[in-house]
C-alpha cells in the first residue's frame, strides 16, 4: 500500500545523518529512486535527467542535520563531543542521544545534575557543550569501546516525530529531510518526462557546516538556472519580535530573496510568481538570516532561487511544519521545471 506524504517524511526523517555522517540517508535516496545516480568524491548525489540542447536545471537539498561527534572517551567511560552546526548550547543539556556506531546503536543522555545538587547562579546559567558529557551508562573507557564507541563516531540527538494539530508535523530534522522528500517527490513527477535540456537532482552533504558539499557542485558543474530546497525560519513563533515580514506556517512555500550571503534572482522571482499564479499556488517572500546552499551555487553564474519551507523552531527538538506547504513546494517546483522546458 503506498505511503502517504506524512508517512513518508517520517521515513526520511527519522534516518540518522549529521554533516559528514549523510550515508544511510544517500542510501535510501538510492533505493527510493531506482534509477542511475553518481556520488561525487564530497558525498553530494546526483540525478540527471535529460541532456538535450536546452536550459540546464539542478534543484538542491542538502541531506545533513545538525548534530555532534564523539571527541573524547574518558577513562570514566563518559563521552566528550564536538557539536556539528548551529545547536544552541541550551540545546543541549538533558537531551537523550544516539550514537552510531558499527556495532550498532549506543543509547545515552547529555548529563545534567539535578538542581537538588546545584547552588547559586550554577543552577540558573546556560552550560556550553565543551563543559557537558555524554553518559551511556559505563563506568571506564574499556567498557565504553566494548559497546562499539569509538573517537569521531556520529552522534544524533534523538528524534521523535508526531502530529500537531491536523496538518503540522514536530520532529528534529525536519530541516532538511523535508527538503530531501520535496526533490524524491519531484523525480517522481518528472522521471516519465522528455526534456530538451538536462535537469540535475542534488542531495548535498555538510550543509548545516558551511555549505561545503555545495561548494563542490558549484565548483564542478554549471547549470543555467538553481533552486536552494531548505527550511525557512517561520516568523510566527510565539515572542518573537516582527522585524521581518511575516511568513507563516500553511501559507505556503517562501522564496527566501535576501538572507546574509545572497541575494535571490529578481528575474526569477518574477517568473516563479506569474505561474504560481496560474497554478494557484500559495507562495510566500522572505528576508531573514542564516543562508542555504544556493548561496555557493549562485557564485557558479547561475539564476538562483532559494525556496523554502516555513518552519517553527529550527534547529530544535522540536521544528515544526505544515503539510500543505510541502505539497505545495512539490507542485511548485514541479510546474517550474516543466515552464523552463517548455
Amino acid at each position: 500500500m503506498p505511503k502517504n506524504l506524512e508517512e513518508e517524511l517520517k521515513e526520511v526523517v527519522m534516518l540518522p545523518g549529521v554533516s559528514g555522517h549523510e550515508g544511510e540517508v544517500r542510501d535510501f535516496i538510492r533505493r527510493r529512486v531506482k534509477a542511475p545516480t553518481r556520488e561525487d568524491a564530497m558525498g553530494n548525489l546526483i540525478l540527471e535527467m535529460g541532456g538535450g540542447k536546452g536550459p540546464t536545471i539542478a534543484i538542491a537539498a542538502h541531506m545533513d542535520e545538525v548534530g555532534l561527534v564523539v571527541s573524547n572517551i574518558l577513562d570514566d567511560g563518559n563521552l566528550k563531543f564536538k557539536v556539528l552546526g548551529g545547536i544552541y548550547d541550551q540545546m543541549l543539556a538533558a537531551r537523550p542521544i544516539e550514537i552510531h556506531t558499527a556495532k550498532g546503536v549506543v543509547r545515552g543522555a547529555i548529563g545534567y545534575n539535578a538542581p537538588h545538587l546545584s547552588v547559586g547562579r550554577d543552577a540558573k546559567e546556560v552550560i556550553t557543550w565543551d563543559k557537558l558529557v555524554i553518559d551511556i551508562g559505563t563506568r571506564s573507557r574499556k567498557e565504553t569501546e566494548a559497546l562499539g564507541v569509538k573517537f569521531l563516531n556520529p552522534v544524533v540527538l534523538k528524534k521523535d516525530f508526531f502530529k500537531v494539530n491536523k496538518d503540522m508535523v514536530c520532529s528534529r530534522a525536519l530541516d532538511n529531510r523535508v527538503g530531501v522528500l520535496a526533490l524524491l517527490k519531484v523525480f517522481d513527477n518528472l522521471k516519465n518526462s522528455k526534456f530538451k535540456g538536462k535537469i540535475s537532482l542534488i542531495w548535498t552533504v555538510q550543509e548545516e557546516i558551511g555549505l561545503r558539499g555545495a561548494n563542490v557542485i558549484a565548483n564542478t558543474m554549471n547549470f543555467d538556472y538553481v533552486i536552494a530546497l531548505d527550511t525557512y525560519s517561520t516568523t510566527d513563533s510565539p515572542g518573537l519580535e516582527k522585524f521581518y515580514q511575516p511568513v507563516l506556517l500553511g501559507k505556503g512555500p517562501v522564496l527566501r530573496m535576501v538572507d546574509v550571503r545572497m541575494i535571490a534572482s529578481p528575474k526569477f522571482r518574477a517568473r516563479i510568481e506569474t505561474l504560481a499564479k496560474k497554478e494557484k499556488i500559495p507562495l510566500q517572500h522572505g528576508v531573514t538570516g542564516g543562508s542555504t546552499d544556493g548561496a555557493i551555487m549562485q557564485t557558479s553564474g547561475a539564476i538562483t532561487m532559494p525556496i523554502g519551507i516555513p518552519m517553527r523552531y529550527t534547529h530544535s527538538a522540536t521544528e515544526i511544519v505544515n503539510m500543505s506547504d510541502l505539497a505545495n513546494l512539490v507542485k511548485l517546483l514541479t510546474a517550474i521545471v516543466k515552464d523552463i522546458q517548455k
